[in-house]
């Protein structure tokens, strides 16, 4: 089916007046509507979206289809209006962490700044396990993937071991058997006991993370000096600040670096006309331990 999305004008999501008056009444399409092609509902039954995302992609919807738009660009702030909580840092960091996933999966797309739906819904990459059946004899776990993506073979077999397999099990040649067991005990042990080899970690991205506080900061409005180089003693901080996160990844970067400039005071950005933090200030772990605290 083509993805042809006819909209009323009038946007789906209105705000009452307070909150009294939203519960005295019903909705009603007189409010607005949003016609949604079928598919897309489906695919996002079919995904099992929740959550954050959930959340997310729904307000992704109401903020680009319900106006005739294929993408718009708006805040996690707004998301949290919609969502009816407060624009908290831990609320925007999840939403954040959500939309990145979603873009991932290719259920929403990205142009610049601007996020829509991605329409194309049989090249969503999102797996979701799912026990298939209820009775004794139906117990798959059949991996689902939304769109076309299914495997060809599901479902997890068990051989029945019968008399007649026992008896035709074909034996070894003749010698193999007695030459294993002349073989020195070392030399069996040499055979059966070699360790894997250690997986070495990826080199760090020093400059990956600097370019990730960079952003953060020009997103908060550039209120602290942007970083230019990175030395040897930079370096050093970046690895104790990953030590210190949840993961040491640069997505985990991003998000402290996130929660730290919504944490920022005046005191923090010189309006006191005194001291400025900087990066070298923020990958501190004492400052990430104050930031994870709330406590900044």
């Amino acid at each position: 089916m083509n993805a042809v999305v006819k909209v009323k004008e009038t946007p789906i999501f209105k705000l009452g007046e307070n909150r009294q008056s939203q519960e005295a009444r019903k909705v009603s399409v007189d409010d607005g509507f949003t016609a949604i092609p079928n598919e897309l509902l489906k695919a996002i039954l079919r995904s099992k979206v929740l959550g954050w995302k959930g959340s997310y992609l729904l307000a992704t919807i109401l903020k680009t289809l319900s106006w005739h738009k294929e993408s718009d660009w708006f805040t996690h702030s707004q998301v949290c209006e919609m969502m009816g909580i407060e624009p908290t840092k831990y609320h925007v960091n999840q939403l954040s962490a959500a939309r990145k996933e979603l873009i991932k999966e290719q259920v929403l797309f990205e142009d610049g700044k601007k996020t829509g739906v991605n329409l194309d819904v049989f090249n969503w990459e999102m797996v979701n396990p799912e026990k298939v059946g209820s009775s004794r004899n139906n117990r798959e776990l059949v991996p689902e993937i939304v769109g076309n993506k299914y495997p060809e073979k599901v479902g997890n077999t068990k051989e029945t071991i019968t008399k007649e397999k026992i008896n035709n099990t074909p034996l070894p040649p003749k010698g193999e058997s007695a030459i294993a067991d002349e073989q020195p005990q070392a030399v069996k042990c040499e055979q059966h006991s070699a360790k894997p080899e250690k997986i070495k970690s990826p080199p760090m991205d020093y400059q990956a993370v600097a370019d990730l506080y960079n952003q953060a900061n020009q997103n908060s409005g550039s209120r602290l000096p942007m970083v230019e180089k990175i030395n040897d003693a930079r370096r050093k901080g970046i690895k104790k600040l990953m030590a210190e996160l949840r993961e040491p990844s640069l997505e985990c970067a991003e998000l402290y670096f996130n929660a730290l400039f919504a944490s920022l005071r005046p005191f923090h950005t010189g309006e006191n006309g005194g001291w400025v933090a900087n990066f070298d200030w923020a990958i501190r772990p004492a400052t990430v331990l104050k930031v994870r605290e709330g406590a900044l």
